[in-house]
């Protein structure tokens, strides 16, 4: 009897216990992305036409284009030589003696052709009328400052008044001299349009070699047309300055 409760007692413990919790981890898995179509892909940069040109492109060396640079190179070379012996003083003066002169007026640099009425008064004396008549100080500064010149301008009120004084023989051979040096500098500036023309032509596509012979003389023939044009200006220059009385 009493075994029978011991064992009665026993099982039913038994069967009150919980049964073990099982902990179970379960493993997510990414999903594949499907294969979109080509169509759906960022496109790719072509090399079309925003693509960087390439470094040798095709030049059409019969337009007009193509001279263009070397042209408006040797004008430019041009006109610098002659604003240049401008302030050099030949047989006769002249207001363009004064050109190359600036005033500082009103906070800033001015051409003095903006502020005052130039006037040759005589052989040896020019007169400077300035608009506002308190710049007559300034202009006179500026005058005095213009290089090469060495000019000693007064102020006579609301004027400004240069005299011109006669070069010596001395003088007139240093001008002369300087009026050959400033050639030869305009003479290797257009030696120097001549190198970057050729250097164009280099890069020319699709060209004969008889097309690039032709255009080589072309350049070479604007080149000696601008050298001598340059020699005569500087010619005409130096015989003014020599022939001064």
């Amino acid at each position: 009897m009493l075994l029978a409760r011991g064992m009665l007692r026993t099982s039913t413990r038994t069967c009150l216990r919980r049964p073990p919790v099982v902990h179970t981890a379960v493993r997510g898995f990414a999903k594949k992305k499907k294969k979109g179509n080509k169509a759906d892909a960022a496109p790719k940069k072509s090399k079309g036409a925003d693509a960087a040109p390439s470094s040798a492109e095709a030049v059409d060396i019969f337009a007009p284009a193509f001279d263009a640079p070397l042209v408006e190179g040797l004008d430019k070379t041009i006109a610098h030589l002659e604003h240049a012996l401008k302030t050099m003083r030949g047989g006769d003066v002249n207001a363009e003696l004064f050109d190359a002169c600036s005033v500082e007026a009103y906070g800033d640099r001015q051409p003095l052709a903006t502020v005052a009425h130039v006037a040759v008064a005589s052989p040896t004396l020019v007169r400077i009328s300035c608009f506002d008549p308190q710049l007559a100080p300034a202009v006179a500064a500026a005058v005095e400052q213009l290089e090469g010149l060495g000019l000693n301008p007064s102020v006579s009120g609301g004027d400004v008044v240069v005299p011109i004084p006669r070069p010596s023989a001395e003088q007139r051979a240093a001008l002369a001299k300087a009026a050959g040096a400033a050639a030869e500098e305009a003479k290797k500036h257009a030696r120097n349009h001549r190198r970057d023309a050729h250097d164009l032509l280099k890069k020319a596509l699709g060209v004969s070699e008889d097309d690039v012979r032709a255009k080589q003389k072309a350049i070479d023939a604007l080149v000696d047309a601008a050298s001598k044009t340059i020699g005569a200006i500087a010619d005409a220059k130096k015989k003014d300055i020599e022939d001064r009385n």
